[in-house]
């Protein structure tokens, strides 16, 4: 649907110039509406949708004229239309899934003009945009709390590190000829030097980051990335690594140093769940708006409990590992205003989709 659309037999009572005119002005006044707006008359009849209806319920010219009951349920917004239009009752607020959407159902009646023109409008707005907006703000809070949080633990864990490991030293050096002894002071010096790794990784983790973002070719970027990692003395002699690149450039504001940080955490991930080997698989994509970068793995993949932990903070399946890469590795994707998501099967593998705006 390219415009709004009237029923023929709608405001049949105006004079043919007043309802071209009447039509006319209507068709403007709700071209731009994002809501899905309806209009049903008092005997049940659909006789305007806006383009945003007909996308919603999949209306066409044919569904106009036609019984309301004839294309949807009685109770399909929420409420029975048949007691609506019968005892005059509108609706303030509904909320309501209908297929892929998450809807805001309000109604009133226009009981003004010639008696084609009275009946009830249905305005339909569709919230999961909203929704996901507000999650994102509370997640936001949320994270600016825990990296307080985090830092201020973190220092309070360095101060005292800092005593043990300068006394483990000492007593490292002074129980010199007592080799089992020497061997626990070594111990303990290897646990402090695990900690302090730790702390630095959470207090890099806390610091806020501002994404310095430039128009990149991503295509190139990805070509020099491969390069980089394919040289790497710790990328493994049987993983292959497959580029899927466009011909065509695809140019985005991204920060190129933090971009490479999150796919070499992504990327390493993806190589250490192919114990055995496998294919490595990077592509690139362009849609409208965004453009999606793939990582793809044929490793062991993730179960559903796996899945929904994975971006927690210390969360790792690792025997070594701090579960801050994929932490951070979103953080930065998040700093470019983009998404990861994730796909996995055990067994099977794993893909991560990282989706970034092609504007600033």
């Amino acid at each position: 649907m390219s415009e709004i659309v009237v029923s023929d037999s709608f405001s049949k009572d105006l004079p043919e110039d007043k309802l071209l005119e009447s039509i006319n002005f209507l068709k403007e006044a709700l071209r731009g509406l994002s809501e899905a707006f309806l209009f049903i008359d008092l005997k049940g009849t659909l006789q305007i949708a806006n383009e945003t209806a007909c996308k919603f319920y999949s209306l066409s010219n044919e569904g106009l004229g036609r019984s309301f009951w004839d294309l949807f349920p009685d109770d399909y917004f929420g409420f029975s239309m048949r007691e609506s239009l019968k005892f005059g009752i509108s609706h303030r607020l509904i909320y309501k899934s209908q297929r892929f959407l998450e809807l805001q159902i309000s109604t009133w009646f226009i009981l003004i003009g010639p008696p084609s023109c009275h009946g009830l409008v249905v305005l339909a707005k569709d919230i999961r945009e909203k929704e996901k907006l507000q999650t994102l703000l509370r997640q936001g809070d949320q994270m600016k709390k825990l990296g307080e949080m985090s830092r201020e633990i973190a220092h309070e864990i360095r101060n005292p590190l800092g005593g043990i490991r300068g006394f483990a030293s000492l007593l490292f050096r002074d129980l010199e000829g007592m080799k089992h002894l020497q061997e626990m002071a070594a111990a303990i010096l290897d646990g402090t030097k695990s900690l302090e790794k730790l702390v630095a990784s959470i207090l890099h983790y806390a610091r806020p980051l501002a994404a310095q973002l430039m128009m990149k070719d991503l295509g190139a970027l990805l070509k020099e990335f491969a390069k980089f990692i394919k040289v790497d003395p710790a990328f493994p002699s049987n993983v292959k690594l497959d580029l899927h690149i466009p011909n065509d450039s695809i140019f985005a504001p991204v920060d190129s140093d933090l971009l490479k940080s999150a796919l070499l955490n992504l990327t390493f991930n993806a190589i250490q769940a192919m114990p055995a080997g496998g294919l490595l698989t990077l592509s690139l994509l362009k849609l409208e708006g965004c453009c999606q970068i793939a990582i793809s793995d044929t490793g062991i993949g993730m179960d559903s409990g796996t899945l929904k932990s994975l971006f927690s903070l210390l969360f790792t399946t690792k025997k070594r590992g701090n579960g801050l890469g994929l932490v951070e590795a979103e953080k930065i994707i998040k700093a470019h205003r983009g998404t990861i998501d994730v796909r996995s099967q055990v067994g099977i593998g794993s893909t991560f989709t990282l989706t970034l705006p092609l504007r600033r």
